[in-house]
């Protein structure tokens, strides 16, 4: 009942916008701050051999002394975050400079080659960040509320979702110049505090009489930005309730994007499920064979990979995804192996 009434209130809100950013000093630990996949990746004796290869080939890209960041970013169009790897030099302040990373923006190198473009104000100075008890706290200079109205979900969740990637952040609250602002320029109200629930590139795929059972997935497709490069792009949906939460993510994630022409999926029309099972953090899904009716070569069975593992490895619990076809392990075409578990990538659309 706790949980209803909590999704209740998260939609009712969710759909005025009615969410917020906090204040925030980060100190403590460096270990308590890394990156969740990062710090599953350091504790390399609880991953037996041979099912990180990808993570391995991924860290020997990074030059010595270099930490790996997930930032958030907008495509050009305006329309979609997406998720982006930059590098920084090793720190203790890592909250702060991820921060950073996301006010200044992509490099003008990067800016035009991909296309890609920070909603945060420039100016905007970061004056203080603490994380205690789950929550972290953001203050903001004022010049922080220049940003476009019209950009405001994009923008809080530019700091957010940032934040979020921390183990010991669960909720984000904002202050700009010490203060919580009674609502941000775009309507959004100031006193609270965001969470996951919050959603990013958010779709609503239930009636309105049906919101109050409804629930929430996360769902990778991906997009092709600048001169062909690929990059995936997280999309909250909301879905009717009553049903597994993987069950109901791998069926809405065979469902494929809606139809707007930025964003395209590589599982093949007419796959289906045929069966899940979740043991010990180790989630097997097993798909019909028209699975194997992909196109694009290589790059599409990567794609498949990718959409599928970074999907299901949001869900609690959830660590690695072995994928089956007809109840068999199996090496696609390409070369592409689906023998052992798969992680989900270090390194998710590195601009580095």
């Amino acid at each position: 009942m706790k949980e209803k009434m909590k999704m209740h209130r998260f939609l009712l809100y969710l759909l005025s916008m009615t969410c917020l950013v906090g204040m925030f000093m980060l100190q403590g630990c460096l270990e308590d701050y890394l990156p969740k996949k990062l710090q599953q990746k350091e504790r390399s004796e609880s991953i037996t051999p041979g099912e990180n290869k990808q993570a391995e080939q991924e860290r020997e890209m990074l030059p010595e002394g270099v930490l790996p960041l997930r930032v958030y970013f907008m495509e050009g169009r305006g329309h979609y975050l997406i998720p982006v790897t930059v590098t920084i030099p090793w720190t203790e302040g890592v909250g702060r400079a991820a921060l950073e990373k996301v006010i200044e923006g992509p490099t003008p190198a990067q800016e035009m080659r991909y296309g890609l473009y920070s909603p945060v104000p420039p100016t905007t100075e970061i004056l203080g960040l603490t994380i205690r008890d789950r929550l972290a706290k953001l203050d903001l200079s004022g010049s922080f509320l220049s940003y476009d109205p019209g950009e405001e979900r994009q923008v809080l969740n530019c700091i957010v979702f940032t934040l979020l990637q921390f183990p010991t952040v669960e909720e984000v609250q904002l202050l700009v110049d010490g203060v919580a602002p009674e609502a941000f320029p775009g309507g959004t109200p100031g006193k609270g505090t965001f969470s996951r629930e919050r959603g990013i590139n958010l779709e609503v795929a239930v009636e309105p009489e049906a919101l109050e059972d409804a629930q929430l997935v996360t769902l990778y497709f991906y997009t092709v930005l600048g001169d062909s490069h690929i990059f995936y792009v997280p999309v909250s949906r909301v879905v009717a309730g009553g049903e597994d939460i993987i069950k109901v993510t791998i069926e809405e994630l065979l469902k494929g994007p809606r139809q707007d022409g930025f964003l395209f999926s590589e599982l093949p029309p007419g796959t289906v499920l045929r069966g899940y099972s979740l043991d010990d953090g180790i989630l097997s899904v097993d798909f019909s064979r028209e699975l194997l009716n992909y196109k694009g070569g290589l790059r599409g069975e990567k794609n498949i990979s990718a959409q599928i593992v970074l999907s299901l490895t949001e869900i609690p619990g959830v660590e690695k995804v072995q994928l089956l076809v007809e109840g068999e392990k199996v090496t696609l075409h390409y070369g592409t192996s689906f023998q052992e578990p798969l992680s989900p990538p270090l390194l998710v659309n590195p601009i580095i």
